[in-house]
Formats: structure tokens, C-alpha cells, sequence
């Protein structure tokens, strides 16, 4: 990834950091780009095998009834949204020899009835990818509609809280992306990217016999703290919240390093998520983590819990509930 820590501490670095930090915990943006090769790869795998199994053996429909001189169609919006997807859906076109050419961009706001694509191609590729690429601008822009609202929500409230989603994405890359076209975050792109000990985690290791496993876990993720982004934290209680906190400050001050340690605050009451924070500030540790809400936080609720002074709210709705915007084709 490229970017593991801020670096060695030095007087008063922390409230310099800590917008920094958090950018490089939540935000993947420059990753999510088809220009890189691996985001590439799973966009192929991904419409690929969607655009494969639609198809089969063929559009026997289209190729019974059409002939195959060009055509020319155009995408148009159903009801408002912020477009995503558009980059995805130009590549699919060009796949298929159909040319695509861009009314909207990514990331801006559409009304019903605007049009969003232009696209010429042979008759029989334009029916062929109608319904993939419909469906995946769909899908994007759900997403990216749903975050840029709650995120406005939360911006108007006067509060910076990054509003992110998390690994429930049955497009995985993809829905992150969309995620971030809508001004949110992508959190952690995949297991292998950065540490989060869950309450799985913790109980597995008191069933080995550990006496100490919030500590012990926190140790073994910090030797290996230079392969991750960041480093995170479950914790269900204030208490648990506290311990962890205190460990996540032996080690940066042990090493003298600023890393992104975050604490999620996990199913508590934005009452109970105040009170932490107040408590981690009351305790000096405050500058040492993030702090994140998870679990249970809704378009409802999300005002309360940046109100309440965390760094994050991540949301799985956003990517296993958005509901896609209904987005058409229309040959000219």
C-alpha cells in the first residue's frame, strides 16, 4: 500500500496528525482506480463473469430479430443520484466495440430525465451489455448516493466524522469505490491489508489459555505494524475501550512512532460512545487512537454518534442495503 505510518514522535505531533491519519486509515481512493492494475483485475472478474453469464451461448432475442449495422443509444436517469460506475461502464463498452461517450462524470449529481451516456456501436454488442452495464451503473450509484447523502448530513451538522463502509460488499472493490465517488471511505480494502481483532479474535484467544488477550493480540499486531495500514481494535464496553487504549500508547511511546491505531466502538449507545471519548481525553490517551462506531448506526442515528466526537462511523448498510437508482437505455 505505501502508507504505514506518520513517523517517529516528535513534540506536539498528534493534532497535526490526526486528519492525516485518519485519511490513511479510511481512504482508498487512490487505489480504486482502473488505471491500477489490480482494481482492473477484479473489474474484469467481476462485470466479466456478470456479462458471461448473462449472455451464455447468446442473445438469441437480439441475433434472431436485428441485423447488425450501428446504432446509437442513450443512458438516461430515472429519478436524482450521484453517478458512479462511469469509468467501469466506458470499459465494459469499449470491451464490446461499442464507443462510450460521457455526459456525466463520476461523482456528480444527476436529476431525473438527464442523460449520462451516449453510446454508438454495432446493434447486436449495444443489446448484448444493456443489462451489465445498467446494472452495475445502478448498483455504484446506489451506493454512492446513499453516502454522499449521509455524508452531507453529517457535514451540515457541523461534524467532520468520515462516514465509511465496510467489507459486507458482494462487488467488493467496486462498491468501494462507489463508496468513496459519494464522499465517503472504503476502511480496509481486504484481510490482508490491515488488523481488525474482533470479539472473535479475543474470545478465541482466552479459549488458548491468554490472560491478557486484548494486550497480547495488540503486541503480536504491532511487530508486525510495518506490512499494514492500520491497526484495529473491537471493543464492546468503556473498560474494554480503556485497555486497549492504554496499550495501543505503551507501544507508540515504546517505539516512538505514530501508527493508526483505532478503537471501534462496537453496538454502544451514542451516550456510552460520548462518555468513552470523555473518558480516553480525561485519561490522556485520546491522541493515541481513532475512534470509530460500528454497529447499529443508521441514516437515523449517524448525526448522534459524529455529534458525540468519533472519528468514523462505518456503516454496512451502504453496501449490502443501498438501494440502486433506476437508470434505463433507450435506442436513438
Amino acid at each position: 500500500m505505501g502508507l504505514k505510518s506518520v513517523g517517529m514522535l516528535s513534540p506536539q505531533p498528534r493534532a497535526k496528525s490526526r486528519q492525516r491519519l485518519i485519511k490513511i486509515a479510511y481512504d482508498r481512493s487512490f487505489f480504486l482506480i482502473m488505471r491500477n492494475s489490480e482494481y482492473l483485475r477484479v473489474v474484469e472478474a467481476i462485470i466479466g463473469s456478470l456479462l458471461k453469464d448473462d449472455v451464455g451461448t447468446g442473445d438469441v432475442t437480439t441475433n434472431a430479430l436485428l441485423s447488425d449495422e450501428k446504432t446509437k443509444a442513450v443512458i438516461f436517469a430515472k429519478e436524482n443520484g450521484v453517478l458512479a460506475g462511469a469509468e467501469e461502464f466506458a470499459w465494459l463498452c469499449g470491451q464490446n466495440n461499442v464507443v462510450a461517450t460521457r455526459i456525466k462524470n463520476d461523482g456528480e449529481w444527476f436529476a431525473k430525465g438527464d442523460r449520462l451516456f451516449e453510446i454508438e456501436g454495432p446493434k447486436r454488442s449495444v443489446f448484448l451489455i444493456e443489462r451489465t452495464g445498467l446494472n452495475l451503473l445502478q448498483r455504484m450509484s446506489g451506493i454512492a448516493t446513499a453516502t454522499r447523502r449521509i455524508a452531507d448530513k453529517v457535514r451540515r451538522a457541523g461534524c467532520g466524522t468520515v462516514i465509511a463502509g465496510t467489507r459486507k460488499t458482494p462487488w467488493g472493490y467496486l462498491d468501494k469505490k462507489a463508496l468513496s465517488l459519494g464522499g465517503g471511505c472504503s476502511h480496509r480494502l481486504g484481510l490482508f491489508e490491515s488488523f481488525l481483532i474482533k470479539d472473535n479474535h479475543i474470545d478465541s484467544l482466552k479459549k488458548q489459555g491468554i490472560k491478557n488477550p486484548v494486550e497480547f493480540a495488540l503486541e503480536k499486531a504491532w511487530e508486525h505494524r510495518r506490512r499494514t495500514v492500520f491497526i484495529e481494535v473491537e471493543a464492546r464496553s468503556q473498560k474494554e475501550a480503556m485497555r486497549a487504549a492504554r496499550k495501543f500508547r505503551e507501544l507508540q511511546e515504546r517505539d516512538k512512532e505514530i501508527k493508526a491505531c483505532i478503537i471501534m466502538l462496537d453496538n454502544m449507545a451514542p451516550a456510552d460512545v460520548r462518555k468513552t471519548i470523555a473518558s480516553l481525553k480525561k485519561r490522556k490517551l485520546y491522541d493515541y487512537v481513532l475512534v470509530e462506531a460500528s454497529g447499529n448506526v443508521d441514516e437515523k442515528n449517524v448525526v448522534e454518534y459524529a455529534k458525540a466526537g468519533v472519528d468514523a462511523c462505518s456503516l454496512g448498510s451502504l453496501t449490502h442495503s443501498a438501494k440502486a437508482i433506476d437508470i434505463s437505455q433507450k435506442i436513438l
